[in-house]
């Protein structure tokens, strides 16, 4: 029977249109994956084969034939043609074969490059999930709720569904768990009118639930709060990043001890792995001085003690969550709750009175072994080493913020020194400049991220890791029953992903420099949401490349923050036009500039003031009674 309806105007099969979008995302994600290999491979083989034969034929048989002619005055013999071109075919053939070895061999590296490139952009992400999935894992009850609601409630495509379930886990009130689904169900199709309508009737009964639970979870009743208010988080903005975890990595890495490494700095390195794998560019904002030598080095001495200052201020607050978490992985407490949003102080009375707990449950321990029960001698000696790896965290907290004051005094220091040599030596270079040329004191523009090459580099150190530690190969993938099944890994697994993350990117990025550090904690990460465990490598590797490009770049508040550094830390007068500039380039706010320009910059009135944000929190050493109960077991277990 024939059709009355013209092929135009016939309805395409529903498996048709949606294939559409996946094959391109497929052939978009083929081309990137063969750019990155092709960085492998410079010239192509058939040009260096051309070559060997032009030059070990017509080139060699001329050259012969000159140099004959200029050394004895007449042109060769019969006998000089045959030993030149029986010379030259006898290079050429080896020269031919050499080099087609060369390439065969070369071309199975490629290969074996290219797979690797496929297998870490695939396993990447999956990696990512498998890493939340052990976040959650480690909490225990209502923190094991909240953690999974949070991650719920930071995907930008979340169903209205989802959005309840969040809240359901969270505020354990269906009725307002509801509401809150309703409210994302009017943001889908843009009724805003009906979303303030709800906010407005029932903001008297949600508020205090929300604010009873902030403390708890910080992080996680502001993203439901926003969800409420009708709004979702923006992918162009992306997702904030758990400040300092390169440092924590590196912690982990010096002091050989992956316990100073938490599972949340893991799900970063990933991500910021995969974001420049997939062409991320974090831009740097810095300061350079370029004039005369005692300036200059007095400035180099300044930069460096302030980077040194903020990292040694981080790296007390990266202890105290290192130490929550191994105590909320060990369930050392049953009332483990995440570290995320965190202040220092709630977190260090939180691992105290955790220790003081686990402290008492040996005591107790010991006293039920002396009474006979020898059944808890295993539980003993697995509290007895928490408690072990909880004592040497603590003092490595103690150790971290004692170094806080050792490095606020250099700054100190530095800061008075170019105070007192800008101040003799003040002239037009110790003024902000702006414009053309290279000398006085400038904003540098700069970069993180990976060329080609160096994405390939990283993609095969990646491979080479997660084939010895079989992550994402095809017999890791032969034990998962179903298609959606997600990678599976342990803690040691992923936290080793990690440290060789960091060693894989540290050559290309300079990972351990204190200006890129600040760059990327200052920036937000691309939100891979989307990504799920089934698709292919190309159709992840399009989806992330078009995830970072969707990152919009936001440069107002680190320039907001060069701009106080300028009138603070180098008493150096903003301009308007320097105003002008912070505004029109980078989009600093008018209101914030103003304001530094009313900051005193007399010098001689100028005392040593503090820069410490905070008062640090006081650790201490170690509390005599966890000595006690660790000696009492130790006593016990050793009989």
């Amino acid at each position: 029977m024939l059709s009355l309806i013209p092929p135009t105007l016939r309805r395409r099969p529903h498996a048709a249109a949606s294939d559409t979008p996946q094959v391109r995302l497929e052939r978009e994600g083929h081309d990137e994956i063969r750019r990155i290999t092709a960085a492998v491979e410079k010239v192509p083989w058939t040009v260096s084969l051309l070559q060997i034969l032009w030059t070990a034929g017509p080139v060699t048989l001329l050259g012969a034939w000159g140099g004959y002619l200029l050394g004895y005055g007449k042109a060769p013999t019969i006998e000089n043609y045959i030993f030149f071109i029986s010379f030259t075919v006898i290079t050429g053939i080896f020269g031919v074969l050499a080099n087609l070895i060369h390439h065969l061999t070369r071309g199975r590296r490629v290969e074996r490059t290219s797979q690797r490139i496929e297998r870490v952009i695939k396993t990447l992400p999956e990696l990512l999930l498998a890493t939340r999935n052990l976040i959650v894992e480690s909490l225990d009850g209502d923190a094991r709720r909240r953690e999974a609601a949070a991650m719920l409630l930071r995907k930008q495509d979340l169903s209205p569904a989802g959005v309840e379930l969040a809240a359901l886990e969270l505020l354990d009130d269906p009725e307002s768990a509801r509401l809150i689904g309703q409210i994302e169900v009017y943001r889908r199709v843009g009724l805003h009118a009906r979303i303030s309508d709800l906010f407005t009737t029932y903001r008297e009964r949600v508020e205090p639930q929300f604010g009873e639970l902030f403390d708890l979870a910080p992080q996680a009743i502001t993203l439901l709060r926003e969800r409420f208010e009708g709004r979702a988080p923006d992918p162009r903005y992306g997702v904030a990043r758990d400040e300092n975890f390169i440092e924590r990595v590196m912690a982990a890495i010096e002091n050989d001890n992956d316990l100073l490494m938490t599972l949340q700095d893991v799900e970063e390195m990933v991500i910021l792995a995969f974001e420049l794998i997939s062409g991320r560019e974090i831009p740097v904002l810095s300061f350079e001085y370029r004039g005369r030598w005692k300036l200059a080095r007095a400035f180099d001495n300044l930069e460096d003690a302030r980077a040194r200052h903020r990292i040694a201020q981080a790296t007390g607050l990266s202890r105290l969550k290192a130490l929550n978490t191994y105590l909320t992985e060990r369930s050392a407490t049953p009332l483990a709750e995440s570290v995320s949003g965190q202040r220092a102080d709630a977190l260090l009375a939180h691992s105290v009175a955790a220790i003081d707990d686990l402290s008492a449950r040996i005591d107790a321990q010991v006293r039920a072994i002396q009474n006979g029960r020898k059944e808890q001698r295993q539980t003993l000696r697995e509290n007895a080493e928490v408690l072990t790896n909880a004592i040497k965290l603590y003092k490595s907290v103690s150790s971290a913020y004692e170094s806080v004051g050792r490095s606020h005094a250099h700054r100190l220091r530095m800061a008075e020194r170019w105070e007192a040599l800008s101040a003799n030596l003040a002239d037009s270079t110790t003024r902000l400049r702006l414009g053309p040329g290279r000398r006085g004191l400038r904003i540098r523009e700069s970069k993180i991220a990976l060329d080609d090459e160096a994405k390939a580099e990283v993609c095969k150190l990646l491979g080479r890791h997660m084939e010895k530690a079989n992550i994402g190969t095809f017999r890791d993938r032969l034990r998962q029953a179903e298609r959606d099944t997600q990678l599976s890994v342990g803690v040691d697994t992923a936290k080793r992903v990690a440290v060789e993350i960091f060693l894989a990117l540290e050559p290309h990025v300079q990972l351990s420099r204190p200006a890129v550090q600040r760059a990327i904690n200052s920036s937000n990460a691309a939100d891979f949401g989307q990504l799920e465990p089934n698709l292919s490598a190309a159709a992840k590797a399009a989806m992330g490349s078009a995830m970072v490009r969707e990152i919009e770049i936001d440069l107002s508040r680190t320039a907001e923050s060069l701009a106080l550094a300028l009138v603070r830390h180098y008493r150096v007068a903003l301009e308007p036009a320097a105003m002008a500039f912070l505004q029109r380039q980078y989009g600093a706010r008018e209101a914030t500039l103003t304001m530094l320009t009313n900051v005193n910059l007399e010098r001689s009135e100028t005392p040593n003031v503090s820069y410490l944000s905070m008062a640090p929190p006081a650790v201490g050493t170690p509390h005599r009674q966890w000595y006690r109960a660790l000696v009492r077991a130790r006593r016990h277990l050793e009989k």
